[in-house]
């Protein structure tokens, strides 16, 4: 490669920094303090959350892609049918630009979910803001290149002013009163069409709001949910790791509570605890859509054959006698203590 080949390629990399599109920066900067809110545990599942939300998900990550695709200002105004090798040498037009925005933006959410599926990430707020933070700022960086590339003339650049006189125009410059309120009101409409979608991403489901209590151990460095201890001698201890997922829409106070039972199991499959000892009770805070895992080891204080030993969960502080029945979530494993 030669010194003016390497040269020229440095400065293409390098007219970005000096010539950064207002519009791009203001995304990226805006996307980030979006994420940085919403990774707050105090503000995932409020209105807050949902407002910052819906041109987080629904608009930034489109707006980038478009960008990067069509980075020229395109014509003031287009009639009749446009052929695509036209629409790709002049560009789109500013209300084109918005409403492939968010038709992209909604076409990346599955992209973006798949791919943390097959990246094996939890589909939690945390993955999804840096996903689409990440997903925003690589296009935004592209298109910004892109956009350098094309003569100053040419080139899409966003001005508040203009912006708000085409806005303005397209509202109120109709030959009638009463078109103009039908502007207004299809615009409102699709101001609530969109939050609506918007809500969706962002607001958590009344029918999805539930804790999750589960009992893990370690295998080959891994979590899993098999191979629990079951056979003990009287002091003998074994460990095991209790797990628990907030999934309430809000940060929450949990409580648990171990008890040893002895179970007469009945014919039919009903069973009756003739005794029954609270081994311990421990406690932790965890954020909504967080989860929190820690080690117990169980130490049992009766002897005998099928002890159930019981995990029950609870929001807050648990009842005066606690049960399965009183508890919000429970776990349990059956051991042998011997003597």
């Amino acid at each position: 490669m030669s010194h003016e080949t390497t040269e020229s390629l440095l400065n293409r990399i390098a007219r970005p920094m000096f010539e950064l599109p207002a519009d791009l920066v203001g995304v990226v900067a805006a996307v980030a303090a979006v994420a940085f809110t919403l990774a707050q545990s105090g503000v995932r599942g409020t209105p807050v959350a949902v407002a910052l939300g819906i041109p987080f998900v629904l608009f930034a990550p489109g707006y980038a892609l478009v960008s990067l695709l069509f980075p020229g200002a395109g014509p003031s105004h287009r009639s009749g049918w446009t052929s695509p090798a036209q629409v790709r040498r002049e560009g789109i037009t500013p209300g084109e630009r918005v409403a492939l925005s968010f038709g992209s933006s909604l076409a990346l959410v599955p992209v973006l979910a798949l791919g943390l599926s097959l990246a094996r990430v939890g589909f939690e707020p945390l993955s999804v803001l840096v996903a689409v933070f990440g997903l925003t700022l690589a296009l935004s960086v592209f298109a910004a290149v892109r956009r350098v590339d094309v003569p100053a003339d040419d080139r899409f650049g966003v001005s508040v002013r203009d912006s708000a006189s085409r806005l303005r125009g397209a509202l109120f410059d109709a030959e009638s009163g009463a078109d103009v309120v039908l502007n207004v009101v299809l615009a409102l409409s699709v101001v609530v069409a969109l939050s609506a979608v918007g809500y969706a991403f962002a607001a958590p489901q009344d029918g999805e709001q539930f804790s999750q209590l589960s009992l893990l151990t370690q295998e080959d460095g891994k979590y899993v949910t098999e191979g629990y201890p079951e056979s003990f001698e009287v002091g003998e201890q074994k460990p095991v790791h209790v797990a628990v997922g907030n999934h309430e829409g809000e940060s929450v106070e949990y409580t648990v509570v171990v008890q040893l039972q002895r179970v007469d199991q009945r014919p039919g499959g009903s069973a009756r605890i003739v005794d029954r000892v609270e081994l311990d009770r421990f406690g932790h805070r965890v954020a909504a859509g967080e989860s929190w895992r820690t080690r117990y080891v169980i130490s049992p204080t009766m002897a005998g054959e099928n002890l159930r030993l019981v995990f029950l969960l609870y929001q807050g502080d648990p009842p005066d006698n606690p049960t399965t029945s009183n508890a919000d979530e429970h776990a349990q494993i059956w051991i042998d203590v011997a003597t």
